[in-house]
């Protein structure tokens, strides 16, 4: 597991050890990257802090600001509604590649939400718990790709009410500078709570019996909300993924009979050129 107090420096040493080449986004698919991945499951997570600790300047903020949300909105147009509800992971997945493919630093997050609708809709919390007391499941998976800490392409394919869905944006593409702390019953299903609550445990007791390496994690990559109009998203991360394709291999999903590094090749690149 990272360690909360390794740096961007001991990152870069770190790689250069093993020979692992850190100049271009998508590093985490060379051969000695794997390698060690192969060994340490876990070690995906380096890669996610040296792209949340990599050194940034205004220049190229403002390329991100203006290439991730062109990117995203064009194979959103046209992926949403085609077996979305399905495929969500493969959606972030084909994005997260998309933003790598044009030099955009970014990881792959899976962990929980919890989504407060405004007082006055009177629709009740929404939770994506992730952790059970059987085990630990993905409810959601987002994108961070800094300055954009949260990247979300897929929350609204979720099985929202109707009432519910007016309140949530179907691409969320912010900077989530609210950085907040995470709650036990955010990340523990009810069911999970109420066992561990059963067996006179402190609920500083609960994440060290039911799921030590969260609170390690979350200490390294904290959580963030996220409002819009009045619904407040917050987003607790609980594992780095990222997708088992090079993107030239990415075929799942298909926009409209092209696969998604087709689509960039023939269309989103010559967009970000003349953007």
């Amino acid at each position: 597991m990272i360690k909360k107090s390794i740096t961007y420096t001991d990152l870069v040493e770190d790689f250069a050890n093993r020979n692992i080449p850190i100049d271009t986004p998508g590093f985490y698919d060379h051969p000695n990257f794997m390698k060690i991945e192969e060994k340490n499951a876990s070690y995906l997570s380096n890669y996610a802090k040296f792209v949340h600790e990599r050194p940034r300047d205004e220049t190229y903020d403002g390329f991100v600001k203006k290439t991730a949300p062109l990117i995203i909105n064009f194979y959103h147009d046209k992926y949403i509604g085609k077996d979305s509800s399905n495929s969500r992971t493969e959606f972030t997945n084909v994005i997260s590649k998309a933003l790598e493919k044009a030099g955009v630093w970014n990881y792959v997050v899976k962990g929980s939400v919890t989504i407060d609708f405004p007082d006055a809709s009177d629709i009740p919390k929404h939770n994506f718990w992730s952790i059970d007391y059987d085990g630990y499941s993905a409810a959601h998976t987002w994108i961070v790709a800094p300055p954009f800490y949260v990247v979300d392409v897929s929350l609204k394919t979720h099985a929202f009410s109707a009432k519910e869905a007016e309140h949530l944006m179907p691409i969320n593409c912010n900077e989530a500078n609210n950085i907040i702390e995470a709650e036990l019953e955010d990340i523990l299903t009810p069911d999970a709570c109420t066992l561990l609550a059963s067996h006179k445990l402190k609920r500083s007791e609960y994440f060290g019996v039911i799921s030590p390496q969260t609170e390690k994690f979350l200490a390294v990559f904290p959580s963030r909300e996220v409002s819009f109009n009045d619904t407040k998203i917050k987003y607790f991360p609980l594992s780095v993924s990222a997708a088992d394709l090079p993107f030239e291999q990415m075929s799942t999903i298909q926009f409209d009979g092209q696969t998604a590094f087709d689509l960039y090749e023939n269309k989103i690149k010559k967009l970000i050129e003349h953007a």
